[in-house]
């Protein structure tokens, strides 16, 4: 096959007959000669003294003359191989018949090394393989280069280390973004978190207030985690958040004002709810047509879930005043998509919609790894998108994660994290505001495109 050029997300799909002798198949997938640096599959014979011969998968990234192996799979099974490799910004599945894998930033994200929108694709074949089928199929969805819509603040500032979405309201005409601000510190990301408010006419330009809503100072707690907002049945405004004494959670807190801009007043028997261990994420909805007037989705670690690893899963909680809340018996409702995949440890619900109806649901799905020898934390955060007309059975967008970080390069804000997404809905399009390194950014995707899994409405190309 020879060497296609693809700009952006894509499907590649490919089946391999044969048999292997003794070089393996190399299948690129990103990178390019002329950039120096390639990452590719390569699918082998693997003799073991005990099993004998074998084949394997490995996850390869080729620099000039070194040749690093990031992960190995065994016995992935004999030929023929369907081969499924999918892209989305620095996020990359890979299947190999019932082998599955995954990898993000695989040129080096851990080295400052990012991927580019355009990407060589080739795959070479030795003696005695065959390439059958090989085709492409480009994916458009929510892969917008663009700048923060809200950036952090200078030195000093409340928001000088991280400003990150919560809750958006629509009140008399205008749209309200609360959003959480950190300051420099010695935890992770930023320290004495805050909640902040910024305004706009739009939902696309953003002016930011100067000073916190709520400080962290004028509570108990070191950080105070803004996710929730509604306007009541009697037109006040109320929002919900975590509070922290670091480490500890504290639970749910709630806070009443007649305006937007405040002031707010904290529920004096605060928390109004508590998960038994720890919980900080959520969102809350003004549900129409369900047996209780507000329903909050939050994020609850899981020490011993029914299926998978430890780790944070999806819980409901209903309730008629903000104030009383009683959880789903079904619950935890929510798990990852995958047992060892992209978000195999937690899921993260932070963004429930409902169109038509069904509920469609931004969340944060999270695994871990990381190469030999290399300082890094091992986590690998990204955002998925999933569906249910019950809340309890749940479809899994087919192409997750559906709003990956971009790569690019290192200016780029949201080259590698992305989270914290918050969907707000108007005249038939999606505003998906999210944290890309803890600012924050936009992107923009038509209900009728989200709606239709079928297709992202790319073409597909015959690469023989």
């Amino acid at each position: 096959m020879t060497e296609r050029r693809v700009s952006g997300n894509y499907e590649m799909n490919l089946v391999l007959t044969g048999e292997l002798t003794t070089e393996p198949v190399k299948v690129f997938f990103s990178g390019d000669t002329a950039l120096g640096k390639r990452a590719y599959l390569a699918i082998s014979d693997s003799i073991h003294p005990s099993n004998g011969r074998s084949h394997q998968l490995k996850i390869v990234r080729e620099t000039g003359t070194d040749t690093r192996t990031w992960k190995t799979y065994n016995n992935i099974g004999d030929p023929p191989w369907n081969v499924r490799i999918l892209k989305k910004g620095n996020f990359f599945r890979f299947w190999v018949n019932d082998t599955t894998g995954w990898i993000r930033g695989p040129l080096g994200e851990w080295e400052n090394i990012y991927e580019p929108m355009d990407n060589a694709l080739k795959v070479e074949t030795p003696t005695g393989i065959q390439l059958q089928s090989c085709t492409m199929t480009t994916l458009p969805w929510l892969q917008e280069i663009t700048k923060p819509v809200i950036s952090c603040g200078p030195k000093g500032s409340f928001y000088e280390k991280q400003i990150i979405p919560g809750a958006i309201i629509e009140y008399d005409g205008l749209y309200y973004m609360y959003v959480m601000t950190g300051m420099a510190g010695d935890e992770e990301g930023s320290s004495r978190r805050s909640i902040g408010v910024a305004v706009s006419p739009d939902l696309k330009q953003w002016e930011g207030h100067v000073e916190p809503l709520i400080s962290y100072l004028d509570t108990p707690y070191d950080n105070l985690y803004i996710s929730g907002a509604v306007v009541t049945g009697d037109g006040r405004v109320a929002i919900m958040f975590s509070a922290q004494k670091f480490p500890e959670w504290r639970g749910f807190m709630l806070a009443t004002a007649d305006h937007p801009m405040g002031p707010f007043f904290q529920y004096p028997d605060n928390p109004v709810y508590k998960h038994f261990t720890h919980a900080h994420e959520f969102d809350l909805i003004r549900a129409e047509g369900l047996p209780s007037r507000y329903l909050l989705f939050y994020a609850g670690f899981t020490p011993e879930p029914q299926r998978g690893l430890a780790g944070d899963r999806g819980y409901l909680l209903y309730s008629n005043d903000l104030v009383n809340w009683h959880p789903d018996e079904r619950n935890p409702v929510f798990a990852p998509e995958t047992l060892d995949n992209w978000d195999a440890i937690h899921v993260r619900p932070r963004s429930l919609n409902r169109v038509d109806d069904m509920w469609y649901l931004w969340y944060e799905g999270c695994n871990t790894w990381k190469p030999e020898g290399v300082s890094h934390h091992g986590w690998w955060d990204t955002v998925g998108l999933a569906r249910s007309k019950d809340l309890v059975n749940w479809e899994y967008y087919p192409r997750n994660p559906a709003l990956p970080g971009l790569g690019i390069n290192t200016d780029q804000f949201d080259n590698n994290w992305v989270g914290w997404p918050r969907m707000y809905i108007k005249d038939g399009v999606g505003y998906v505001f999210y944290t890309g390194n803890a600012q924050v950014g936009l992107r923009t995707i038509p209900l009728d495109d989200l709606t239709n899994w079928q297709t992202e409405g790319g073409q597909t190309f015959d690469l023989l």
